[in-house]
């Protein structure tokens, strides 16, 4: 028997039932069709944001509605456990220790955090089978990623090389370009001069700290005023000879149109140094600090940038200073400024294989459709490869021996039965080129190596051969827009191109983030976030969910609404008074078919039935804001505000069984229909309201009862007639249940079925019908 109310009690006791009895427990049922869903794995940050309630109630929905339809639904749950963030938590609280003793100390926290993380999906009753849970900082994963690595190696998407990357002196590693954020910031533009034979050129720069590495003058090939030192030598501030070359590359209206380049200051210097092939003279070391110049070395870069403008002031070679905004790259995680830096790193040879990746992007089907664009925009501005190592612990291990003779390239890959490869464990080896000692690589990969294998994790590549035929291409890719530049990218390069030829995907479905209530950002410093473990505490989590598919946010941010959460909770309590009334009405009922129907039956079966057809196309389209809309009004509007006040008469004066048939199919149909949203509170109506023992959310989709268009017709007439009886007696004042004389209805409508329905819940005395084409209603006291 249902409660009086309904209860976050409630929730809680079907999320017990569905765990103890592993109601979602994958079956390994190939002769069922498969539906894969390649979940993110969340960073392990402790707990849940609202992005997370927004998303991953949307694979919920996506796999509870994929189950009643028949599907074998393959939805597991990763973590993704390795990063900055957690290295720099763990060492405050820690200290320095050695390798080991600190990668287990990240596991132990990274273990508390999923705990927190895994209780509050439960609470928001997401329904992955949590057999199939995976976390990337375990032995059987950096397996995995060590594997796929090897294989793109020895297919030449991997490669060891000094190069140019952007630096992190805070973090102390190199980072990708999808690590780095954009930020405008006042800083100095000063103007000094270069010195030439019978002609001074004067330089604008922000970056005056790297006079010491200046290794050329480039002008635009067309500017007038510097045509002729082209191909001469003018000197630096400080002394140094450099050379002047034309470039069309150059801005002629930025600053003087003169620009030093250095090594390297920023992108261009890279492309000018490679295209004039100037010398390389590293000028700031991986601890953000200067190097190589002999006057202001160990100093910090905006330390020494005002150094140097005090020694172009004393040396009389600065000319003005003017204050400008620019942007600067920013690495996302620290939000410290990056440097361009010489170093050896690993990399994956993403460029040489962009046309591909874009040609399997295109296989993919986007949702929305236009969600494509924001990956092919991301292959249009790359312009380097991949760096894929970092100078961090607790990440999983490159796996591959270098020579310990510099001037050896000499580069040998892990033994497969040496995985998983832990550095401090290694081999003693020696070099098969110079007999010289290998070493262990001791960097560790980007965590976005570790997360682009997802499908293949999920669908037992190389461990299980029957899973992996059935699992792969995964069906759904969800996830959010601001991840495609890497997450999206990354995996159709890695398991898509590199690793096996095929797409990861047949969809990706794209969301966009939570913002706060006032349209903003979500932040500690704005005092505007929103906790989900607040809002658990406050609201059921069925009206969560309601909230997130009334959202509809697919690729777009929008604002949290108090007020569609309130909508919600209400609606659930609406419902939850119509199952009581349901219930009561079906006390000593057995369901039996044939019984003779009554128009008004017949309307809410037809409506209902075809309700249901235009959610499963807004489910299969994954319009959750349509479908829950379209749920909550006809629920509300149709079936509680009238069909449920039609046949009460019927239901208290004479036990009637074609009320009570209705009674129950509908509430058996909305149940079904409401479940992959707002599960729990439709478990418990279908196990108490129509005594049904297995789990409506792993109940058969419902199929269409009735369709009786004319029915629909009448009714949609006589709810307009029910209306103006309902709005005459509230603005006289009257209650409901005051009788009324008369009614004189002018319709189209002959309304033969439905006057009985009209006149005992109108409680009027007379109704007179009269054809006219227009619907008019005549109320006599």
């Amino acid at each position: 028997m249902l409660d009086k109310k309904y209860s976050i009690e409630i929730e809680r006791k079907w999320q017990k039932e569905w765990e103890e009895k592993e109601a979602f427990k994958f079956n390994r049922d190939f002769s069922k069709p498969l539906y894969v869903i390649d979940t993110p794995p969340p960073f392990t940050s402790g707990k849940l944001h609202m992005g997370h309630v927004l998303s991953y109630s949307y694979f919920d929905f996506d796999a509870r509605y994929r189950r009643m339809k028949g599907y074998n639904v393959l939805y597991p749950q990763g973590w993704d456990a390795q990063g900055f963030p957690t290295e720099v938590k763990v060492e405050k609280k820690y200290g320095k220790l050695n390798r080991e003793e600190f990668r287990n100390k990240c596991i132990e926290w990274s273990n508390e955090m999923i705990k927190n993380m895994k209780r509050q999906m439960k609470l928001l009753g997401f329904s992955p089978d949590w057999n199939l849970e995976y976390i990337t900082m375990t032995k059987e994963y950096h397996k995995l990623v060590q594997l796929s690595v090897i294989e793109m190696y020895k297919k030449g998407h991997i490669y060891r090389e000094k190069h140019p990357v952007l630096w992190c002196a805070s973090c102390h590693s190199a980072i990708a370009k999808a690590e780095t954020e954009e930020k405008e910031e006042k800083t100095n533009l000063a103007y000094f001069k270069f010195y030439g034979e019978g002609k001074d050129i004067v330089i604008a720069s922000t970056r005056p700290e790297l006079l010491h590495a200046c290794v050329a003058v480039v002008v635009n090939e067309e500017d007038e005023r510097y045509k002729d030192l082209i191909g001469k030598e003018v000197k630096t501030p400080f002394g140094r000879k450099v050379k002047v070359f034309g470039d069309k590359e150059v801005d002629k209206e930025f600053g003087t149109g003169a620009v030093m380049v250095c090594t390297y200051g920023d992108k261009q210097d890279l492309v000018w140094q490679k295209r004039y092939s100037l010398e390389l003279i590293e000028g700031i070391d991986k601890r953000g600090r200067i190097i190589n110049s002999k006057l202001y070395d160990g100093l910090k870069v905006k330390e020494a940038r005002k150094k140097v403008i005090e020694l172009l002031k004393e040396g009389n070679h600065l000319v003005k200073i003017e204050e400008i905004n620019h942007n600067v790259k920013i690495h996302d995680r620290c939000k410290k400024e990056v440097e361009l830096l010489p170093s050896y790193e690993w990399f994956a040879a993403v460029r040489r294989y962009a046309e591909k990746i874009r040609e399997m992007a295109k296989e993919v089907e986007w949702i929305p459709s236009h969600g494509i664009s924001h990956i092919m925009n991301w292959l249009d501005s790359i312009d380097w490869d991949w760096v894929i190592s970092r100078n961090r612990i607790f990440g999983t291990p490159i796996p591959f021996y270098v020579c310990e003779n510099e001037n050896c390239d000499y580069v040998e890959e892990v033994d497969k039965e040496e995985l998983p490869f832990y550095p401090e464990h290694a081999k003693n080896k020696v070099c098969k080129k110079c007999n010289s000692k290998l070493i262990p690589e001791t960097k560790v990969f980007d965590v976005w190596i570790d997360s682009s294998i997802t499908p293949l994790v999920i669908s037992g590549w190389e461990r299980d051969e029957e899973l992996f035929k059935h699992a792969y291409p995964t069906s759904l890719r969800p996830q959010g827009v601001e991840i495609v530049r890497t997450w999206a990218f990354y995996t159709l390069y890695r398991s898509g191109v590199a690793l096996t030829g095929k797409k990861p995907w047949e969809k990706v479905l794209l969301n966009g983030n939570v913002l706060a209530p006032d349209g903003r950002k979500m932040s500690k410093s704005l005092g505007n976030i929103i906790d989900p473990e607040q809002l658990l505490n406050e609201y059921p989590a069925d009206a969560i969910r309601q909230w997130a598919a009334m959202s509809g946010a697919m690729a777009k941010d929008r604002p949290f609404s108090y007020e569609d959460i309130k909508y919600a909770r209400q609606f659930l309590n609406k419902l939850w008074n119509a199952a009581r009334f349901v219930e009561n009405s079906l006390k000593g009922y057995n369901p039996t078919e044939g019984v003779e129907l009554r128009v008004v039956d017949r309307w809410i079966l037809s409506r209902v039935s075809f309700l249901g057809e235009e959610l499963e196309k807004h489910m299969e389209n994954y319009e959750f804001r349509d479908y829950i809309i379209k749920l909550q009004n006809f629920v509300w509007k149709e079936f509680c505000d009238y069909y449920l006040e039609y046949v009460k008469y019927r239901i208290y004066e004479k036990e009637d069984k074609a009320a009570k048939y209705t009674l129950y199919k509908v509430m058996e149909h909305i149940t079904k229909l409401l479940s992959p949203i707002s599960p729990h509170i439709s478990e418990e109506i279908y196990s108490n309201v129509l005594g049904k023992e297995s789990f409506v959310s792993l109940s058969e989709w419902p199929s269409p009862l009735l369709k009786d268009e004319k029915a629909i017709e009448e009714f949609k007439t006589a709810n307009e007639v029910m209306r103006a009886i309902r709005n005459y007696k509230s603005r006289n004042q009257l209650s409901q249940k005051e009788e009324l004389s008369k009614v004189v209805i002018y319709s189209p409508q002959k309304l033969k079925e439905s006057l009985e329905e009209i006149k005992k819940t109108g409680k009027i005395k007379e109704i007179e019908v009269i054809d006219e084409k227009e619907l008019r209603i005549e109320i006599i006291r």
